[in-house]
This record gives structure tokens, sequence and C-alpha cells, in this order.
């Protein structure tokens, strides 16, 4: 009677941990594959991440976050771009991709660096005045620009200078940057950070953003590099519009580079390129 009390016992603890095995088991696949170590003791591996990595950050990166960027005194052209949908403010959040009206917002540069303006804001004009914030007074205006079109100014006095869109949009919005010029052969700006990676900084002879969808971020950028752009680095952000038709709900920025390419040149070529983007 004992042995057999036994034998039942021993029987329904067995059919018991066949029962569970499979829940076990499952429950170890969700947190992730377990391994031993050299003590035997069980460790969690972490779960392959779902989401695309925020690309290589470095200067992209940083441009996003402090909306800055140093050129340092390696380049002598920096193009500065007017990204699709920047014309939008905050009163209007969800209409815009950033909260930048200019990539970058803020320019530190070198006096002599030439600064090129690409309107990258699909099926809006833009007119910039450029005033010294010294004297008050206006440098330069670019005059009314289409989407994918370029104007350029050389600021050769150092300074601080303040440009402004004098197009009116929704809600009273109105487009403001900033450029600082300093002469860095004597003495290099602490206000802005921001800069290129060590290994382009001082080949580079020409630098700029360009926003792009990130669900085809290696099409795009192997498109910059056929064109002779060097990528220095790029950033992955949720854009503020939470997807639409053909640019998804995040977005890149990246910075490139170039060198020995002449402006009219690279001009072509980013207005080749920004037109074939799928914003609207």
């Amino acid at each position: 009677m004992g042995n057999y009390f036994f034998l039942t016992s021993t029987l329904g603890l067995l059919l018991v941990l066949v029962y569970f095995s499979p829940l076990v088991s499952h429950e170890q696949n969700v947190l992730g594959s377990v391994s031993d170590d050299v003590d035997n003791a069980a460790v969690e591996q972490p779960l392959q991440q779902l989401l695309p990595d925020n690309g290589t950050s470095g200067a992209a990166k940083d441009v996003y976050d402090t909306h800055e960027f140093n050129v340092g005194d390696g380049a002598q052209n920096l193009f500065i771009l007017i990204p699709n949908e920047g014309h939008h403010g905050p009163q209007e959040d969800e209409d815009r991709f950033l909260d930048q009206p200019f990539i970058p917002q803020n320019a530190v540069l070198n006096k002599g660096t030439t600064i090129i303006w690409l309107n990258g804001d699909v099926g809006h004009e833009h007119n910039l005045v450029v005033t010294n914030n010294s004297t008050g007074g206006s440098v330069y205006e670019t005059g009314a620009f289409p989407e994918f079109e370029v104007r350029s100014l050389v600021l050769n006095e150092t300074g601080n200078y303040h440009y402004t869109d004098t197009e009116e949009y929704e809600e009273g919005f109105v487009m403001n940057g900033n450029i600082e010029v300093v002469d860095q052969t004597q003495t290099s700006s602490p206000s802005s950070p921001t800069s290129l990676a060590d290994n382009t900084q001082s080949s580079a002879d020409t630098v700029g953003v360009l926003m792009v969808p990130t669900q085809n971020i290696q099409l795009y950028t192997t498109d910059l590099e056929s064109r002779g752009f060097d990528i220095d680095s790029t950033y992955n952000f949720k854009d503020r519009r939470g997807g639409q038709s053909g640019t998804g709900d995040e977005q890149t920025l990246i910075v490139w580079t170039t060198a020995g390419m002449d402006l009219s040149n690279i001009a072509t070529n980013l207005q080749e390129f920004s037109s074939g983007l799928p914003y609207s």
C-alpha cells in the first residue's frame, strides 16, 4: 500500500512538471536567451532593439539638441537648410518635423566663410534679411527664392548677425536664425561646441546639413556618397508630425562634408537630391 502511494505521488509530480515546462520555456524566450557564465549562473541576454539605432550621433545629434554648429577654421563654406515645413511655429507644432526653422539655427564660423541657404521647404518661398546686431543695419537680402534654390552671402567682418524671413506665415510666426562671425586664427568661440568629427574637420572645405526620412536612410547616404559627399554623422529622431505617407514618423539629420568640389556643383547636386525626397 505504501509503495502504491509513493508511485502514485511520484507519477503525479512528473505530470505537473511536464505540463508546466513549456510555460517556463516560453517565458525565457520573451525575456531573452539565457546562457551560463563561468560560475554557471543564469545571465539574461539583452533583447534585440526593435527600432533603428540613433545613427552615428556626433555633430548631427548636437545640432538637433542644441540648434548650434561651429564650422571651425578649416571649412570655407556652410550650407544652412531651410527644412520642409520649417515655416510652422510652436502654435502649429504638429505641422512641423522639428523645432528649428533653419538647420543649424545658430552658426559660428570664421570670417570670410560663405553661407549658403538651401530652401528645402517644399512649395514655399523664403526671403531672408540679414542684420548686423551691432549697428542694427541690414547687410543683405536674398529676395524671394523658391524650393530647392540657394542663396549665398560672405561675411568678412567679425560680430553677431541675425537673419529673419520676411514671408508671412500662419499665426504670425517669424523664422529667425543667428550667425556669429569670429576670427578663429586668433581665438575659438566657446559659445558653440558642436563641430565636425576630428577626421574630417581638417580636410573638408564645405559642410552642411540635410534632413531625410529614416526609413530609407541607406538609400540616401549611398546617393550622397555617389555624388561626392562624405557623411560626417547622422542622427535619427521622432518627428513632431507623427508620421505621414512617404516619410514615416522618424527623420534623420545628416551632417555632410565635401572637399575640392566647387559651390555650383554642390548646389546642383543638392537641388537634384532634395527634389527627389518624398516631402510635400
